[in-house]
Order: C-alpha cells, then structure tokens, then sequence
C-alpha cells in the first residue's frame, strides 16, 4: 500500500464523527460507507492533480509568450499546452467509482484501491511534468531551448496519458486485476 493510500484512508477515517463510527458497526453499511470515502477520497486526490496541473499549464503559456519569435517552437508548446488540457479535462471529469445497483459494470473496493495506487502513480507523474516544466521555461529564459527537448518533454506526456488511461479502463470495469 502506497503512503498516499495510508495517509487518505487515515483522514477518511478521522473525519467521521462518532455517529459514523457507531454506523459501522452496523452489517452492510461499513462496506457501504467505506467504498463511499474511497469515491470521496478517489475525487479528493483528482481534484489536487488538477491543481498541480493548473500549474504546469500557466508555466507553458508563459513558456509560449517567451517564443514568440520562434514560431515552429511556439506551436510545439501550442500542441504540449493541448494535449494538457485535456489530460486536466480527463482527469477532473474522471469516473469517480459510482455504481448503481442497476449498472452492468460494478465498480468493487478492490478496483477503488487499484485506482488509489493509480492515482499514487500519477500524482508523481505530474510533480515530475511540473518540474520539467519550470526546465523547459529556464531554458526558454537562457535562450537554450532545442526542438528535441520539447520532444522528450511530449513523450513525457504522451506516457501520462497512457497511464491515466489504464485507470480509467479500471474504473470501467475493461481491466481486471491481473492486467496491470
């Protein structure tokens, strides 16, 4: 188990007041209610990729603005800051582990503790994007900044993407455990 997944299940846990303790003592609601904190925690965690990523974004417009005599570079980053985007898109409107009892696809506390680890994952994923980032814009403001840096740097994101799309195929139920 990742140091995310103790620290968020340990706050879940400490946020309960004590009628939600004494609740789960109750048969069925304990599952019940700790795959609700999980959904809870599962969209916590996104919501704190996406700000990281908010970051990374305003430094690849400022990235932009420091390029604008190079064009074929400008619209290097233009494509980057894109593609992005989008991976903030995905992520903030992520599946967030809700199955009704009517749903083909279930989502099981197994596969919500997968996707914490996912999420583990991606969170380092974009700590790194964002300090290559802040790279790529002191190589702007050096005037040291080549094409294949930018290309290393889309790679980069590329297998972001990749990543991040293995989670949300957990969440759809189109990966089972023995997958990864």
């Amino acid at each position: 188990m990742s140091e995310l997944d103790t620290t968020v299940k340990s706050k879940m846990k400490s946020d309960m007041g004590l009628f939600e303790k004494i609740k789960m003592y109750i048969p069925g609601y304990k599952g019940y209610k700790e795959k609700n904190l999980r959904r809870d925690a599962d969209r916590a965690v996104r919501q704190e990729l996406s700000r990281t990523i908010q970051g990374a974004k305003a430094d690849l417009a400022e990235i932009q603005r420091g390029l604008i005599d190079d064009f074929d570079l400008m619209m290097d980053i233009e494509r980057i800051r894109t593609k992005v985007d989008k991976y903030d898109i995905d992520i903030k409107k992520a599946v967030n582990g809700y199955s009704a009892f009517h749903d083909s696809v279930k989502i099981l506390e197994d596969d919500l503790d997968r996707v914490m680890s996912w999420d583990a994952k991606i969170l380092d994923d974009i700590q790194a994007m964002r300090e290559a980032t802040e790279k790529i814009l002191d190589m702007v403001d050096e005037g040291t900044l080549a094409r294949k840096d930018l290309r290393k740097y889309e790679r980069c994101i590329d297998d972001m993407l990749e990543d991040y799309n293995q989670r949300e195929a957990i969440m759809k139920g189109f990966q089972t455990e023995g997958a990864e």
